[in-house]
């Protein structure tokens, strides 16, 4: 029977016209759908041993690896592509656990994010760097403000702190659900579960205060005063309330009454118009005491603290400026005041002021802007800038950003040149190599195109996440183990035995299936090591001894073994 007249060979081609349509209409999930056909080809050809099905299998993926590459293109890494470096400047040199610690939980908040790929290690012992492959100015804006927070998250009810991030399962931070957003009036928001004594403290701080907001910080200055004009408290206030009224607002939302809180953890707030400056009757906690003010303000008021020791940190208007609403209980501040690290104020109800522990909170809060689409899409980065944050963790030490550095793209495709420079050369030296070993093309030809065939699937698979320097390395290594697996199977057909063909093959595929479990166990902990630089290199030595397998091997096996028995009985 002609083999394109075979049920089984008909099969195969109803599931590559769905593959190669699920590659066409959903490119997203191309690099899954490659994987699949892998999975898919292989199994079958492990089953049906005709020799034409395994060099049908193969053939079939070769064909969709290449349609996917012409059809979707691939995405190049940083190394290839090139990309934005952002230098993580550390407050104090750390140790290197300490810098570790940072390095993980950077990356953490990254992968939160959703980038197809970012590089992060450490640059001495006080700065770390952080590499994204993109060169999109608002992209790389969002990025920063994620990296630039330290990430301690605080809940403050009645000046007493009620609940810390410490307390906070990682695992259960999820986007709020649109049902709590509507009853809270919120844009966007953020929910999360704590441990026993979390509850337990937030339950004891907030009994009784019902109507009393919870007023929630995000890396709240940890020494530092804030001083505003009376002009500003004016313009920002009620028409309801008076000057007096909104500044007792402030105070407090911004000052602790803590006995347990550290001292310097409160912000004192001042009315600059009341302070004498040729006397000024505050003193800084410590020579490192920030006042926080506008950049809008006189050079006379920021000389003046500067003269009695402040670190004067200027901030905008819009960062400084707070919002008020009046509740049953007052005037409190709403929203969030940037330069304090407050994020909003929700108001407790009075189901969760009655001392008995609650396990289920979530940050939440508004947007500013008005057109739809603006604000939908503004909550939605709010909401996982908050989210990554939280999930990644609080930093150790204090960070500020240092200048960004664009990756020329010139130099990426340097790079990609030299790694397919390095593949085309390790396949001649490898050719040559089996021909002056076997003296005989014949054998040579089909070790050469089976390893073309793995790198252009290989390729196309990881070019539909992200190919980086790893990766292609990897790629590298799973070709070179390739050639070492149809060699074995060369060498067995050619010994002078008594023992049947397929007996030799099969002894050859058990070595082969020795060798794919001894490779892709020694990779699963760089795979789950959390290490992005070597993830990479894990993937595609994983991916190629899986298509090794199941595919290349077979389909090799049955062109060797054909070529082998067609010389044997010419000899005869």
């Amino acid at each position: 029977m002609e083999f394109y007249k075979d049920k089984k060979f008909i099969f195969m081609l109803a599931l590559f016209a769905i593959l190669t349509a699920g590659i066409i209409f959903y490119s997203t999930f191309s690099g899954l759908f490659l994987i699949l056909a892998l999975i898919i080809f292989g199994t079958l050809c492990l089953f049906w041993k005709e020799p034409h099905i395994k060099l049908s299998g193969l053939a079939l993926v070769v064909i969709l690896a290449l349609a996917n590459i012409g059809i979707n293109g691939m995405n190049f890494g940083i190394d290839f592509s090139g990309g934005t470096r952002i230098p993580v400047l550390l407050e104090q040199s750390v140790d290197q656990d300490t810098m570790n610690e940072l390095v993980q939980t950077i990356k953490k908040r990254a992968s939160v994010l959703g980038l197809t790929e970012v590089k992060v290690y450490a640059l001495g012992n006080t700065q770390v760097n952080v590499e994204i492959p993109s060169s999109d100015e608002e992209r790389i804006k969002f990025v920063e403000d994620v990296l630039s927070h330290q990430g301690v998250y605080m809940g403050v009810v009645d000046g007493k702190v009620a609940i810390t991030g410490e307390h906070i399962f990682s695992t259960s931070i999820v986007p709020a659900t649109p049902q709590h957003l509507a009853q809270s009036g919120a844009d966007w928001g953020v929910s999360f579960s704590v441990d026993r004594e979390g509850a337990e403290q937030f339950a004891s701080a907030a009994y009784g205060k019902a109507d009393y907001p919870v007023y929630m910080y995000l890396d709240r200055p940890m020494d530092a005063d804030i001083f505003y004009t009376r002009e500003q408290i004016r313009n920002a206030m009620l028409e309801d309330s008076g000057e007096k009224e909104s500044i007792n607002a402030l105070k407090d939302a911004l000052e602790l009454d803590d006995e347990d809180a550290d001292v310097n953890a409160t912000i004192h707030v001042y009315l600059l118009d009341d302070l004498d400056l040729s006397n000024l009757s505050i003193t800084p906690r410590t020579n490192k005491t920030l006042a926080i003010i506008s950049e809008n303000v006189s050079e006379e008021y920021k000389n003046a603290l500067e003269g009695i020791g402040y670190t004067i940190k200027e901030v905008s208007e819009e960062e400084i400026s707070p919002d008020f609403t009046r509740t049953r209980t007052g005037v409190l501040v709403t929203n969030r005041i940037e330069a304090a690290g407050l994020l909003s104020s929700p108001v407790l109800s009075s189901g969760i002021t009655s001392g008995i522990p609650n396990y289920n909170y979530a940050i939440t809060g508004g947007v500013e802007a008005v057109d739809p689409t603006a604000k939908r899409q503004e909550a939605i980065e709010r909401q996982k800038s908050i989210e990554s944050i939280l999930k990644g963790g609080s930093l150790p030490v204090q960070i500020s950003l240092g200048s960004r550095t664009v990756l020329p793209a010139s130099l990426g495709i340097e790079f990609l040149n030299l790694s397919l420079i390095g593949i085309a050369s390790s396949l001649i030296v490898i050719s040559l190599f089996i021909g002056i070993r076997y003296m005989n093309i014949r054998a040579t030809m089909p070790i050469v195109a089976i390893s073309l065939a793995e790198l252009v699937i290989l390729l196309s698979i990881l070019g539909s996440f992200t190919i980086d320097l790893a990766a292609m390395a990897g790629i590298i290594a799973a070709i070179g183990v390739g050639v070492d697996a149809q060699i074995v199977i060369t060498d067995e057909l050619l010994k002078r035995d008594k023992r049947a063909i397929y007996e030799k093959i099969e002894g050859a595929f058990e070595i082969i299936k020795t060798n794919v479990i001894v490779a892709t166990l020694s990779m699963l902990p760089l795979l789950f090591s959390g290490l992005v630089e070597v993830i990479g290199f894990s993937i595609s030595t994983i991916l190629g001894s899986l298509l090794g397998y199941l595919l290349s091997r077979p389909a090799y096996a049955a062109i060797v073994e054909k070529i082998l028995g067609t010389e044997e009985k010419e000899e005869k």
